[in-house]
């Protein structure tokens, strides 16, 4: 039984009333074992014994202490292994040395080093080391990643990462949109188109589908061909997006995680497709923004960092939403201004750019200095308040990587990533 089963069968009795999902079949009332632990419940009294020390009286005997400990913890009337309530502890051996169960070498010695009932990856504080299903990639692979027999959006895991992250488990549920999803046999979101038929089965990553025709391909050879198919720089699906660009590389490819943002002046004009989708600085919808100096009409400009520096200043001060589709954003309250490392004329009231964001002033005057301003949050660039989680790969691992609570798309600093935007 993993730890996150309680917590579903609690939260459906409580809030729902909801049926199976991740959760045990049994009642959940503790009457006893039949047999080898002295008879049903009306001979509770006969299998007792009596306690010569000191017990730890408890609602249920359920943890690897109260299950090793030679007392009938909760009064049934059946005493450690012989409880129910000890079934899983009772699976687990006791470690010689017990302590955290958060490092790796306690999280893979098939202890239960902590002696709450769970061990390894059954535990919560082993999520860091153990294999997880609660981003796009692996609520979308057609695996059972974390080994608990529910796969994809079927995992507890992935449909409630779907209530905050868009993509394969999202608000309208196991819709057709990865390749587990689009080799089923089912229409998934009720549409009335099945597997390939849908619209949602195309995509460059949806390596299971050529158009409406299925393709066989088995599960473990997906991933590999998914990283072939989003880095060969052709438009596989014919939708007018490569690579990075399309949407289910954006989800499904690891190669596309380490992309970085191709949307000002110095990205724009290095000669070099960062973004990975196939579009390399002018020839990028990214590089049209408010600061943007370097491209003229999809055309570059040849210009010198310190020309770069006065054209953009200028922009950016000018009082006009300069950008070609107008944002209602202007000068340095767009974060093409206030970002970009080249634009020094926001400096004074913006925070966003390298600058301004290790600086230890408060410089748009919220109270906020530094990395502890939403801009500079913001600011996608790596080496930008590297602590923060937002790059495409730290927003896609499952995992809470700066520690403020809030894990991958759940993080408002993620929204501007691949697997969230």
């Amino acid at each position: 039984m993993t730890r996150h089963v309680l917590f579903v069968s609690l939260a459906c009795a409580l809030a729902f009333g909801c049926g199976d999902d991740d959760t045990r079949g049994d009642s959940g009332t503790d009457t006893g074992r039949d047999g080898g632990g002295g008879g049903d419940a009306g001979d509770a009294g006969d299998a007792a014994r009596t306690d010569t020390g000191p017990c730890t009286s408890a609602a249920a005997e359920d943890t690897t202490a109260l299950c090793n400990d030679g007392c009938d913890n909760d009064g049934n009337g059946f005493i450690d292994c012989d409880d129910f309530g000890c079934d899983d502890a009772c699976d687990v051996p006791m470690c010689e040395t017990m302590g955290d169960e958060d490092t790796m070498a306690n999280c893979t010695d098939e202890c239960d080093n902590d002696g709450n009932g769970f061990a390894d990856c059954d535990d919560f504080a082993c999520a860091e080391f153990c294999p997880q299903e609660n981003n796009n990639r692996t609520c979308g692979d057609g695996i059972d990643n974390n080994d608990n027999g529910f796969t994809d959006c079927g995992d507890f895991s992935c449909f409630r990462e779907g209530m905050t992250m868009r993509g394969v488990c999202g608000p309208d549920g196991n819709a057709e949109r990865s390749n587990a999803a689009c080799s089923d046999g089912m229409d998934n979101d009720e549409n009335g188109m099945t597997d390939c038929e849908d619209s949602g089965c195309q995509g460059d990553a949806i390596v299971v589908c050529n158009g409406a025709t299925a393709v066989d391909v088995p599960a473990a050879m997906r991933q590999a061909m998914i990283e072939t198919r989003c880095s060969d720089g052709t438009d596989n699906d014919g939708n007018e997006f490569t690579d990075c660009g399309d949407r289910t590389c954006q989800y499904f490819a690891d190669y596309c995680l380490d992309a970085t943002p191709e949307s000002y002046n110095g990205a724009c004009s290095d000669g070099v497709d960062n973004d990975l989708d196939g579009n390399t600085d002018c020839d990028d919808t990214g590089c049209q923004g408010e600061a943007m100096v370097v491209c003229a009409a999809g055309v570059a400009v040849p210009l010198t960092d310190a020309e770069i520096t006065a054209a953009a200043n200028t922009r950016c001060s000018d009082t006009m939403d300069n950008e070609t589709t107008p944002d209602t954003r202007i000068d340095c309250a767009d974060f093409d201004c206030s970002q970009d490392d080249l634009v020094t004329v926001c400096d004074a009231t913006s925070e966003g750019n390298i600058r301004n964001c290790s600086d230890t002033m408060d410089n748009n005057g919220n109270d906020f200095i530094d990395c502890m301003d939403f801009s500079c949050k913001l600011n996608p660039f790596p080496a930008i308040c590297p602590d923060v989680e937002k790059t495409h790969r730290a927003c896609s691992d499952g995992m809470d990587n700066d520690g403020n609570g809030f894990i991958d798309c759940a993080d408002n600093a993620c929204a501007n990533t691949f697997p969230c935007r």
